[in-house]
């Protein structure tokens, strides 16, 4: 499926760092400054290992910083350095540099700080970008489903370099079945977001909405323009077809056969949700797919269900989507942090086959909430004795209504952790209160600390 025009032209600052210039490199007039002790310039990739078309951009820092200092990155082209991008740098005296990944192929790549009034030119260490084909993605953890096509490969062995490398991924959730669902992106813009989640029911029915830029095309869309697509599935009550919430019945016993009046309706609304991740699949786009979520807790009509009951559901899940024909699946079990006695230990619902495994967590932000902004990840190390591929799947405040919190918490969170998450996403506004990036007080300050939207965890 080809992305409408408009779309692309919608989403074209959305999930790009900036423009890729060319040209010479600038000779300066200046006498040089005499070099002082405490000058120093660092340069790394983020990510250093790519596959074509994914984004990746260096990163320079240099000290003593000069706002507005000019850096320009070189690469090595038969033994000469050409110049293939420039930037100018922050308060903090660092400068981000898109790179262009288009073409396979390692890059070596150098960064230079010109001079200033009082700091001489500096050229960095050599780099090497590593750009690899479709064709060679291998992701370091196999895939549940032996047939999982390339870009799912792929998909997976993008969070495997992210993590290998030390990074961690910002996501941001979208509401596809509201007209201004794209809010979120472009209240951050030009910054972008490396991880973009909307969930499969919301998809369905913003499908039907007639929206000038229809939700899937335009999802579509930033994960051909680099963003990591995660789905979660808030699917109605096959008993009473009321929503997600509604837990006046929830014997899942009664989904294991395909001909109980609630099988049956389950498992069509399954097919159904099947078709919308074959759309992708035809688009050539890969999902993170985490159905079922938070079934630890026991707020959603599937929650606290019988341990055996709940895998057998998974595997027929995953059984029914392959025999489908739907590869383009990285499956994720994703659970509630177990922040109090209520929420059973996530570890003993965990499904036999998983790629990835993810922690929903939130700081309760009413008035009787500890005013300090912290994470519970009680039951991440549990699930990670057994699943070596995590992520924060959802984080954030709950029920904030200023917005007054600061998700530079999450970084200093993932560090601690082991094996660190591959991503951490943030939810968008909702009735419950401020959750999304551009709304929180600290949102944009560490979206900027972030370079090309990956966290530097060491």
């Amino acid at each position: 499926m080809r992305p409408r025009a408009a779309v692309l032209a919608l989403l074209a600052g959305l999930l790009t760092g900036g423009t890729i210039a060319s040209g010479a490199t600038p000779a300066s007039a200046r006498p040089a400054p005499v070099e002082r002790a405490g000058t120093t310039l660092t340069a790394r990739l983020a990510p250093p290992v790519v596959t074509v078309g994914e984004p990746s951009a260096l990163v320079a820092q240099a000290t003593p910083a000069r706002p507005g200092r000019s850096f320009t990155v070189q690469r090595l082209v038969e033994a000469s350095w050409t110049v293939v991008g420039s930037a100018t740098g922050d308060a903090r005296g660092r400068a981000v540099v898109p790179l262009d990944t288009t073409l396979a192929g390692p890059q070596a790549l150098r960064v230079i700080a010109e001079a200033t009034d009082d700091l001489p030119r500096k050229v960095s260490a050599k780099l090497t970008l590593k750009v690899y084909t479709a064709a060679s993605c291998t992701p370091r953890i196999a895939l549940v489903d032996p047939d999982a096509d390339a870009a799912a490969r792929c998909l997976a062995a993008r969070l495997d370099r992210w993590r290998a490398a030390g990074l961690m991924g910002v996501g941001q959730q979208l509401n596809v079945s509201n007209i201004d669902y794209l809010a979120p992106l472009t209240a951050l813009a030009p910054r972008r977001v490396s991880v973009v989640g909307f969930d499969l029911e919301e998809l369905a029915a913003g499908e039907t909405y007639q929206f000038p830029a229809p939700p899937l095309d335009t999802l579509v869309a930033l994960a051909q323009q680099g963003a990591v697509l995660s789905a979660s599935w808030h699917t109605t009550n096959p008993h009473t077809a009321r929503p997600a919430w509604d837990r006046s019945w929830t014997s899942l016993d009664a989904l294991l056969s395909p001909t109980s009046s609630e099988g049956a309706r389950f498992w069509a609304d399954f097919d159904s949700k099947l078709a919308l991740l074959q759309r992708f699949q035809e688009a050539g786009v890969a999902v993170v797919l985490r159905p079922f979520h938070e079934a630890n807790g026991g707020w959603f009509w599937w929650g606290k269900p019988d341990p055996t009951t709940y895998r057998r559901l998974w595997a027929m899940m995953q059984r029914r989507a392959w025999d489908a024909g739907v590869h383009n699946v990285v499956w994720a079990y994703s659970f509630a942090a177990r922040t109090w006695s209520g929420i059973r230990a996530p570890e003993r619902l965990l499904p036999a086959r998983v790629d990835i495994a993810g922690i929903d967590s939130y700081d309760p932000e009413g008035p009787d909430a500890d005013p300090r902004d912290r994470l519970d990840m009680t039951g991440y190390a549990a699930v990670a004795e057994r699943v070596e591929r995590l992520a924060i799947t959802e984080v954030g405040p709950e029920e904030s209504a200023t917005g007054a919190w600061n998700p530079a918490v999450v970084t200093r969170t993932a560090k601690a952790l082991a094996p660190r998450p591959a991503w951490a996403m943030l939810w968008f506004d909702d009735a419950a209160g401020k959750k999304q990036l551009s709304s929180l007080a600290g949102g944009t300050t560490w979206l900027d600390s972030c370079p090309n939207a990956l966290c530097y965890l060491r």
